[in-house]
């Protein structure tokens, strides 16, 4: 299954390259230019504000989208033919390729990915709405680990923001956390991570000011 795997993971980038060689002989290329700015100044504002869609599909196609306006302006590129363009385009284009693409794979239901993105739980009493845990991989190749994140629905939209983040410490990344739900005195929500009988870490909405002053504690300790 590994090497299955592997073969699809880089048949997913032979796919999206011919994808874009395609794509970027067809015509309308003007028109196809505007609606790429658009899907790329809406995905950076939505990652900015930590936000994404509650259904993984639509997840992926937009990362498809982005992927494949990518490798059509790389083919563009190329076809020009000239050194400086050619360069820009492999210092400008290739990092965030490999940032998408990595993302990519985070949401993609290939063989291996099945527990990826997984739900955890679902809190709903809380009167800021609904709640979710997911634990997903890091993006570290060389430090794996399980990282757990919660989810807030934002209300009257198909998004969800990400509200915090527990990457779990080396030893447990096959480990089986139970969530305990609670709602905090502002009518935030905060999921409790047990193991064993004991709290391993807590994940909670915090205001932004509360998360600047913790921020701001956390450096001046490291300054001292």
């Amino acid at each position: 299954m590994e090497s299955v795997h592997g073969v699809l993971e880089w048949f997913l980038i032979v796919v999206m390259m011919l994808a874009g060689f395609a794509v970027s002989r067809a015509p309308y290329r003007g028109g196809r230019y505007i609606f790429y700015i658009a899907l790329l100044l809406t995905s950076f504002i939505l990652d900015l504000n930590k936000c994404s869609f509650r259904y993984g599909a639509v997840n992926v196609a937009l990362w498809l989208l982005i992927l494949l306006s990518i490798t059509e302006i790389f083919w563009t590129c190329v076809r020009k033919k000239s050194k400086l363009l050619l360069t820009g385009a492999f210092v400008g284009l290739v990092p965030v390729f490999l940032y998408v693409y990595a993302a990519v794979l985070l949401v993609c239901p290939l063989p291996c990915h099945e527990r990826q993105g997984e739900l955890i739980d679902e809190y709903k009493s809380c009167s800021y709405g609904t709640y979710t845990l997911t634990k997903r991989l890091s993006f570290d190749p060389f430090n794996p680990a399980q990282v757990y994140v919660l989810y807030r629905d934002i209300k009257n939209t198909p998004l969800r923001k990400q509200v915090d983040k527990f990457p779990a410490p080396k030893g447990y990344i096959e480990a089986r956390f139970s969530p305990k739900w609670e709602c905090r005195a502002d009518g935030r929500g905060r999921v409790c991570l047990y193991i064993d009988g004991y709290t391993l870490w807590s994940l909670e909405d915090k205001p932004d000011a509360e998360k600047q002053a913790a921020t701001d504690d956390g450096k001046a300790g490291k300054s001292k």
